[in-house]
């Protein structure tokens, strides 16, 4: 009952958000599935689909492949691949245009009592399908509580990730920032689902332009016995 309940909260408080402003608001579904291939590395496949709009424009899709590497107690890596198709509808000319990104991260994580404090650093390369020279490089800097409620399946989650262009130079090149609020649902069996509130806002623009984004992720996770 108190996982419907979250379940309903956060999709009426999107929809009450929504209806308060002329912003640019999506739906982020995707679906993951990762296998434990040893005790200390987990590899990963999944897909998500993009609607801008809810119910309006498709804005993008992709299907990404990853591993992940526990370090130690404190320290995780990884690393991944995603295939893009982007819908470019600005301009003269519009049509599906196809990306690959490739990305890597180191994660932190402390724990103080029932708090746990995340910070991930990730360097990511994008660019476009036969234009493998022109490279959009960022560098993504997020830092993430998780509170743990007794009793309560739904732990709050909140979070705030910074945007920079080809460096970590923010007096140059900080160009956005999202703000995140959501929780991840532990169901039955090896099955989960996160749901999250993302306020998206572009820095150093002339016309900025603010996304709030309700993302639904499953997870399906194998773990090797």
């Amino acid at each position: 009952m108190k996982i419907k309940l979250s379940l309903l909260f956060f999709l009426l408080s999107f929809f009450a958000i929504v209806g308060q402003n002329e912003d640019v608001y999506e739906n982020w579904s995707s679906i993951e599935v990762d296998y434990g291939l040893t005790k200390n590395i987990d590899i990963y496949a999944g897909g998500q689909l993009r609607i801008k709009s809810v119910g309006d424009s498709y804005n993008k899709s992709f299907y990404e492949l990853g591993a992940k590497i526990k370090i130690n107690d404190y320290l995780s890596s990884g690393f991944g691949y995603r295939r893009i198709d982007e819908l470019d509808d600005v301009g003269n000319i519009q049509g599906h245009e196809k990306f690959n990104r490739y990305h890597a991260f180191l994660t932190g994580v402390y724990e103080y009592k029932k708090i746990d404090f995340r910070l991930r650093l990730q360097f990511q390369r994008k660019n476009e399908v036969g234009n493998s020279s022109l490279n959009n490089d960022f560098f993504r800097t997020r830092f993430e509580v998780r509170y743990d409620i007794k009793g309560w399946k739904a732990d709050p989650r909140i979070g705030i990730e910074f945007f920079t262009k080809d460096n970590l130079n923010f007096d140059d090149n900080y160009k956005k920032y999202r703000f995140s609020f959501g929780t991840k649902l532990n169901l039955k069996g090896p099955n989960s689902l996160t749901i999250k509130y993302i306020l998206q806002e572009e820095v150093r623009v002339d016309s900025p332009v603010s996304h709030h984004i309700l993302r639904l992720n499953y997870n399906y996770s194998i773990k090797r016995k």
